[in-house]
């Protein structure tokens, strides 16, 4: 073999030259240096599950498995000041985030969402990828005395912003995450008895037959104000919301409730299954100035009306619908929101289960 240097010939193997002293060894290619203004890469001590560090500017990019996934971290701000990304703001992550996010959500979600921002107004104008949980957690702090429900949506507002920033290559941490929310008390939920509905049955007012249309149904009482004429099929409807399993789906009517969908249709002046109602077309409306006067009428507890729609699931559980009937009723798209949060079972259908 030829000395790479000298050319001399020296033995098969050498690891260095006879006569120059070159080690034959080839040499590592070292890495070029990357131009200025473009952000560097190194790597971190230990055994780490993302050692490679992309920085530019003094500021971390993200922590990476390999050196190419932090290279392309790097490329895809090639030409852009940190300016653009990395010193978005609250307001910008969220104005940003809402903007793929609201395309999969109805008006509710759109409209929970946005109390939530206004929430933590006190962080809009600050980097987002400045904030730690101590900043979120004194906000959600001050608002603690609120339903559980409510904080809890504060907290998914910040886990999904803080998600899409990392995806974005904002910041590196779920900061969100980590907020404590207070203790969750689960409440039995409110059910209409026997002996109310026939007390609602005898009443006759069309209040009254709203109150039997949801018990038979299960429809939320936005659903059922929303339903188009076309979609009653006597038997049955076509409607729903809230989610896509919810929308669109068939809903059956329970005997019982029939009557009423058919004197509605027979009386409706306009496209709305409910047009000719005479009373307040409005659902939050019905349930103030219709709904809770008929209950205090008939001397029963105020419900709200969602009421109507855990009746009818407490009811199908007892009679034996099969769950993935019921699940698609309902439109859930998970049985465990029907089971867990829908279903009141009362002490002598529990006995039952277990004498067989």
């Amino acid at each position: 073999m030829q000395c790479r240097k000298c050319k001399k010939e020296i033995p098969d193997g050498s690891k260095f030259c006879l006569f120059c002293g070159t080690n034959q060894a080839a040499e590592k290619r070292k890495a070029l240096k990357r131009p200025n203004g473009t952000g560097t890469i190194y790597k971190l001590q230990g055994r780490r599950k993302r050692p490679w560090v992309a920085a530019k500017g003094k500021v971390v990019i993200g922590y990476y498995e390999r050196k190419t996934d932090a290279v392309e971290a790097l490329e895809r701000l090639s030409g852009k000041p940190l300016s653009e990304r990395y010193n978005m703001t609250f307001a910008d992550v969220f104005e940003a985030w809402k903007e793929e996010h609201y395309k999969e959500i109805g008006v509710k979600g759109v409209e929970s969402y946005n109390r939530a921002f206004d929430v933590f107004a006190p962080l809009h104008d600050k980097k987002f990828r400045d904030l730690r949980t101590p900043d979120f957690q004194a906000i959600v702090d001050r608002h603690m005395s609120k339903s559980h429900s409510t904080v809890s949506k504060y907290k998914q507002l910040l886990t999904q912003m803080a998600q899409w920033a990392i995806r974005e290559e904002i910041c590196t941490t779920n900061f969100g995450k980590f907020v404590r929310l207070p203790e969750s008390v689960k409440k039995e939920k409110e059910i209409f008895t026997d002996e109310e509905i026939e007390r609602i049955e005898a009443d006759g007012s069309e209040a009254a037959r709203i109150v039997l249309m949801l018990l038979s149904t299960g429809m939320r009482i936005g659903e059922l104000f929303s339903m188009r004429l076309e979609d009653y099929h006597e038997t049955y409807v076509i409607g729903g919301s809230k989610t896509e399993a919810g929308r669109n789906r068939v809903i059956p009517i329970r005997p019982e409730g029939r009557e009423h969908f058919a004197y509605f249709a027979r009386h409706a002046d306009g496209p709305l299954l409910l047009s000719g109602y005479v009373g307040d077309k409005v659902p939050a409306n019905y349930r103030k100035r219709d709904y809770y006067p008929l209950l205090d009428r008939l001397s029963i507890p105020r419900k709200s009306p969602h009421s109507t729609r855990h009746t009818y699931t407490s009811r199908a559980v007892k009679e034996g619908m099969a769950p993935e009937v019921l699940q698609k009723i309902l439109g859930h798209a998970d049985y465990s929101t029907t089971a867990n949060v829908y279903t009141h079972i009362d002490v002598d259908t529990l006995v039952k289960a277990v004498e067989g």
